[in-house]
């Protein structure tokens, strides 16, 4: 029978962490799934950590050459044969009601295109650091999440959310191009086309560890995904005017948030300007004046008294 969700793990040399991930789907309270592990060609011992797996009829060992997260999900993808996607990273671990959770939120809400829960951050120990919790607003009678979820921080993490298949074939797989944030360019470009819903319960534990991304990286992708998608927004997207406007006031915002973490102070500010030509109505955000202000501090006078800006 064709399962109702296909579990995408891509994974590069975590041979013990994957294999949580995927004891972490056969914990499942839903047992309509399939998990596929894309290996991204390690060069640890994961081939043969995931042997014992390999009689599990839900269970699915792909191997290619080392090409990236993006090629790594795109080919689990190619073979997936549920009607809806989740992508899990293979260093996180799936709570046992996600998918009954997700699914059923899905069988109640017919129109959306992507149903998202609360992410659990976790440490090494798995213990609970903080619970992110994305909400949406419903504008007009569309709901339209995404100019708020351009600014919600990690809101849209691998294995907090599941999509439909066909908004995935509308929108495109993941692009390599923007990595090591293909993640958030896909969520949001799904996001872009269809409505979400938020589901109200926690769904995936993130692990905060040392393999994690390094900060600098995630921000120097946020900024080409951010000047990929205002290049969307040039072109009809099905959003109100308004929308757009909004949009790209946020993405702006988010640039000059990218620049500001780096230690910039200058540049910043011109993209927090920016967005305020374009929104005025964002200077009433204490987020906004802050950084504004702190902005005008130039870096070598330490971050100490950004910071005191800032609090």
């Amino acid at each position: 029978m064709k399962p109702a969700v296909s579990i995408i793990i891509p994974t590069f040399n975590r041979a013990a962490l994957v294999v949580e991930a995927v004891r972490s789907v056969f914990a499942q309270t839903l047992r309509s799934y399939e998990v596929i592990v894309v290996d991204d060609g390690s060069t640890d011992a994961t081939e043969e950590a995931l042997k014992p797996f390999a009689s599990v009829s839900e269970f699915h060992y792909l191997r290619q050459q080392n090409s990236g997260r993006s090629a790594a999900r795109n080919a689990g993808l190619a073979r997936a044969r549920g009607d809806f996607l989740l992508f899990l990273d293979s260093d996180d671990l799936l709570l046992p009601d996600a998918l009954a959770v997700l699914h059923g939120a899905a069988a109640a809400r017919p129109a959306a295109g992507m149903l998202v829960g609360h992410t659990q951050f976790v440490d090494e120990g798995l213990r609970l650091l903080r619970t992110l919790a994305p909400e949406v607003e419903a504008e007009g009678g569309r709901c339209s999440a995404y100019p708020e979820l351009i600014r919600a921080p990690f809101a849209l993490l691998p294995g907090a959310f599941i999509v439909r298949r066909e908004e995935i074939e509308a929108a495109g797989a993941f692009d390599p191009l923007s990595e090591p944030c293909e993640d958030l360019d896909f969520a949001l470009r799904v996001a872009l086309r269809c409505e979400v819903a938020c589901v109200g319960l926690p769904v995936v534990r993130h692990r905060m560890h040392g393999g994690n991304t390094p900060e600098t990286s995630i921000l120097l992708g946020r900024l080409k995904v951010a000047r990929k998608h205002l290049r969307l927004l040039e072109h009809p997207t099905g959003l109100s005017a308004a929308s757009v406007s909004r949009s790209r006031a946020n993405w702006r915002v988010k640039m000059g948030d990218s620049y500001y973490l780096m230690g910039e102070s200058w540049r910043p500010l011109s993209y927090y300007l920016s967005a305020l030509a374009l929104r005025p109505r964002s200077l009433g955000e204490r987020h906004l004046r802050r950084r504004i202000l702190a902005s005008l501090v130039p870096s070598s006078l330490g971050k100490s008294l950004r910071r005191l800006l800032h609090s």
